[in-house]
């Protein structure tokens, strides 16, 4: 409901309420999801110019260890890019000896799927 003699909150902003309409017109969908209690996103909702809602969860994200060694195409090239971490600082000695043993004792898939060219943007 509007109101002519507008309210100041303790932020000392004005606070002025818009008829359900108007905010219906303003905001259609989070009036839908208000109003029916919806908790989920639909699809095609989901689709924004900078991509899909998926891809957005891996901006910022520091890919590590696994997440290159997902990426290998062999045991040898794991060990490499192992080695490659340790020489720059990224990992500890401790970590790269951890790793290897992993990947001799369990194998490559251990560390999880393959992950292609593309995945973050894909997932």
């Amino acid at each position: 409901m509007k109101n002519d003699n507008p309210e100041y909150n303790s932020e000392g902003r004005v606070e002025e309420e818009i008829e359900d309409e108007e905010f219906e017109d303003v905001f259609p969908t989070l009036f839908r999801e208000i109003k029916d209690g919806e908790k989920g996103i639909l699809k095609e909702e989901q689709r924004t110019s900078s991509g899909s809602k998926q891809a957005r969860k891996f901006r910022g994200h520091t890919p590590g260890a696994i997440d290159f060694i997902c990426r290998c195409k062999s045991e040898q090239e794991a060990k490499e890019i192992i080695d490659y971490l340790l020489r720059k600082g990224e990992i500890t000695e401790e970590y790269a000896n951890n790793l290897k043993k992993q990947l001799q004792e369990k194998g490559l898939e251990y560390f999880g799927a393959h992950r292609t060219p593309g995945y973050y943007e894909r997932s």
